[in-house]
C-alpha cells in the first residue's frame, strides 16, 4: 500500500484533514535511545485504515492540529506495546494520545505470552510474515532507505486490521472490557513519573545499605537523576548505578579514591569533586529499606496468590501470567501488611473480581 511521507508543516497539516474524522488511529514511533536520558522521536507512523503515512519530525515546527487528533477522545489508538512510545510522546509533545488500545494486552487475554511480538501476532492472525530486519536502524540519520520506511509503514499497516481481529475474539469470550481496563492500568503506571528523592529506592542491593550509607546512596542518585534529566544523559553513563553504591558504601574522601572505588578517569574529571562535596554534606536519617520478600507470611501469601491464580486459570483459560506477577503479589504483601495507600489492584477492576469470585 501507498503511503505519504511528510516532511513539512504544511503537508501535515494535508495529512491532519484527511484523518481528522477517523474512528481509529494505528500509531508507533521510531526512536534513538542509547546515550540518553530520553528517547528522541526519528520517525512517526500513522494509518486510519484509509490514508497511510510516514512523519519525519526533524523539520516540522507545527504539531498543534495533530495534536488534537491525537487527544481526540473519539478516536481510539491503536498501539503495540506502547511503553516507550508514551515516553517519546511525552518528551515529544508534553502529552500523550488517548484513548489508547495495545494489541500486546488485548492478545494477553487470548491465551498469548505476555510480550508478544507484533510480528508473531500478525502472522498468528493475518497469516503476514514480516520482514524485521531492520530493527537495529538509527532512526535519526537522513535520508532513510525505501527498506527502512518500508520496514516503519508496515508497524501500522498491520496493526490497524490486527486490533479488531483481537477486539471480535475477546467480545466472543466476553474479556473485552477487561483487556480494555487492563490497558488503561499499564498505561497509567507507564505515566508516573519518578521523583528524584526516591531515586535512590531504584539502585540494585540499595536495600543492604543502613544509616550513613544509605543517607549517602540518597544524596547520591537523587543527584544523577537531576542532572541525567538536565543534560539529557542515560543515567549509567553519568556514574553506573554499581559505583555509586561502592561510593555511598565507603563514603570515600579524595579522588584517587574514587578511582579505586570503579569511578573512571572522564568521571572523575567531570564530577569528582561534586561527588566529595555531596558526601561532606549533612546526611539525611533515613529507615532501613524492607524488602517485601521479608515481610511475615511472605511465601505462605504468595503461595495462596499463586493457587488462586491458578484456580481461575483453569477455569477461565486466562494466561497466568497476566492475571498475576512479581509485582502484583509484593503490592498486594506491602498492602496488607503496611494498611496504607490504595488498593492493590488484586482487588480492583477485573483482576480483583476473579480473584474475589474465587476466594482471595
Amino acid at each position: 500500500m501507498s503511503y505519504q511521507y511528510i516532511v513539512n508543516n504544511d503537508q501535515l497539516i494535508d495529512y491532519y484533514l484527511k484523518i481528522e474524522n477517523s474512528t481509529a488511529l494505528a500509531l508507533d514511533t521510531e526512536f534513538v535511545r542509547t546515550r540518553t536520558f530520553y528517547p528522541h522521536l526519528g520517525l512517526l507512523q500513522v494509518f486510519n485504515g484509509q490514508y497511510a503515512a510516514l512523519i519525519d519530525p526533524i523539520n516540522i515546527t507545527d504539531w498543534q492540529a495533530f495534536l488534537n487528533i491525537l487527544t481526540n477522545s473519539n478516536i481510539e489508538k491503536y498501539f503495540h506495546s506502547c511503553s516507550e512510545d508514551l515516553e517519546v510522546f511525552f518528551h515529544q509533545f508534553g502529552s500523550i494520545p488517548t484513548p489508547i488500545i495495545d494489541s500486546q494486552i488485548l492478545a494477553s487475554f487470548l491465551d498469548n505470552p505476555l510480550s508478544s511480538g507484533y510480528a508473531n501476532l500478525v502472522n498468528k492472525y493475518l497469516q503476514v510474515d514480516l520482514d524485521k530486519s531492520e530493527t537495529r536502524t538509527d532512526w535519526l540519520k537522513r535520508p532513510l532507505t525505501d527498506k527502512q520506511c518500508d520496514y516503519a509503514i508496515n508497524d501500522v499497516l498491520y496493526l490497524y486490521p490486527l486490533i479488531p481481529i483481537l477486539k471480535a475474539q475477546l467480545s466472543s469470550k466476553g474479556y473485552l472490557e477487561s483487556a480494555y481496563q487492563e490497558c488503561q492500568m499499564v498505561i497509567a503506571r507507564k505515566c508516573q513519573t519518578t521523583d528524584p528523592n526516591d531515586a535512590y529506592l531504584n539502585i540494585k542491593n540499595s536495600w543492604q545499605l543502613k544509616g550513613q550509607s544509605l543517607g549517602q546512596l540518597y544524596k547520591l542518585a537523587r543527584w544523577r537523576y537531576e542532572l541525567a534529566k538536565e543534560q539529557d544523559i542515560a543515567l549509567n553513563f553519568v556514574v553506573h548505578e554499581k559505583t555509586l553504591w561502592n561510593i555511598a558504601r565507603y563514603s570515600p574522601t579524595s579522588l584517587v579514591q574514587l578511582g579505586t572505588l570503579g569511578l573512571k578517569g572522564k568521571e572523575i574529571r567531570l564530577y569528582g569533586q561534586k561527588i566529595l562535596n555531596i558526601l561532606s554534606e549533612p546526611v539525611p536519617q533515613l529507615s532501613p529499606i524492607c524488602r517485601v520478600s521479608s515481610y511475615p507470611d511472605y511465601k505462605k501469601i504468595s503461595d495462596e496468590l499463586k493457587q488462586v491464580a491458578q484456580d481461575i486459570c483453569t477455569h477461565t483459560g486466562l494466561n497466568q501470567d497476566l492475571l498475576l506477577s512479581r509485582r502484583l503479589i509484593n503490592q498486594y504483601v506491602k498492602w496488607q501488611a503496611d494498611k496504607k495507600g490504595n488498593q492493590p489492584e488484586l482487588l480492583s477492576g477485573w483482576r480483583g473480581n476473579l480473584f474475589k469470585q474465587y476466594g482471595l
